[in-house]
């Protein structure tokens, strides 16, 4: 599964691409600012920090992401979804496990709560690039950043939904990742660990205001586009460090190229 992407492009950037507005990002990134100015000591960026402009960004610090839905507005939300329907006492285990990360397409339309979102709350999460983990023949691991040939934005297809806290009334905004069977060059990358030859939905660019469009309801307008789309001729992919996700995620060195110890067929 995918647990790591870049989004080093600023959300001006992003909203230049899908044709929204960034008034929404702007009153979010003050009242997170605000928040961090009165914290004490080292914290957690990624409880402060939207993710726009950073070349890494982990599932398991439920990050705060620049998301594209059929509003006018680009959105706010953090990766890890509480449903809803989530009783006020189950959120801290939403927060605290790996739950809801990745959503596998395969489950969309029986599993709960994907089923209950597939129809009204699609959602795009635009990156530039995510890392998926090679597994070698003597057990050692190499871990691979993909991006599009064009080092341009790419829209990843996800769920969301907004949980409200009954005993604060604040919301909480929050998706998941869709994830489908790899593609021949992902599934020479993604060849190992607890779920092999997956790889993120990528929706291509003429068709994703028909992913986030509310009108398309029916089952069989949406498993159109869980068919994975033959992207491998526009994706790249090389090695990176192996512990690329410690340190400054804004720093570009985060997906500079390494050597590899296995040559792949990519």
């Amino acid at each position: 599964m995918c647990f790591f992407i870049s989004q080093s492009k600023a959300a001006a950037e992003i909203a230049r691409k899908y044709g929204r507005q960034t008034e929404a990002v702007e009153a979010a990134r003050a009242i997170l600012a605000e928040k961090e100015s009165r914290q004490e000591g080292q914290e957690n960026i990624y409880n402060y920090r939207i993710t726009d402009g950073m070349y890494v960004s982990p599932a398991y610090a439920e990050p705060i992401t620049v998301i594209v839905s059929g509003s006018s507005q680009l959105e706010v939300m953090r990766w890890g979804l509480i449903p809803g329907s989530a009783k006020p006492e189950a959120k801290e285990r939403y927060n605290k496990q790996n739950l809801y990360k990745n959503a596998k397409a395969e489950n969309l339309f029986t599993t709960w709560p994907w089923r209950n979102l597939w129809q009204y709350q699609r959602c795009i999460i635009p990156v530039t690039g995510f890392f998926e983990t090679h597994y070698h023949s003597d057990g050692t691991k190499q871990p691979y950043f993909i991006q599009r040939s064009d080092k341009q934005i790419f829209s990843i297809a996800g769920l969301y939904d907004e949980w409200k806290d009954p005993e604060t009334g604040e919301s909480y905004k929050s998706f998941v990742m869709i994830t489908v069977p790899a593609t021949p060059k992902l599934r020479e990358i993604h060849n190992g660990g607890a779920h092999p030859f997956r790889m993120p939905l990528i929706i291509p660019d003429n068709k994703v205001e028909d992913w986030l469009n509310s009108a398309t309801t029916e089952k069989e307008e949406i498993i159109k586009y869980l068919i994975t789309p033959e992207i491998d001729r526009e994706m790249v992919a090389w090695p990176v460090k192996s512990k690329y996700n410690w340190g400054d995620p804004y720093n570009p060195a985060t997906i500079e190229k390494v050597p590899s110890q296995e040559k792949l067929d990519l």
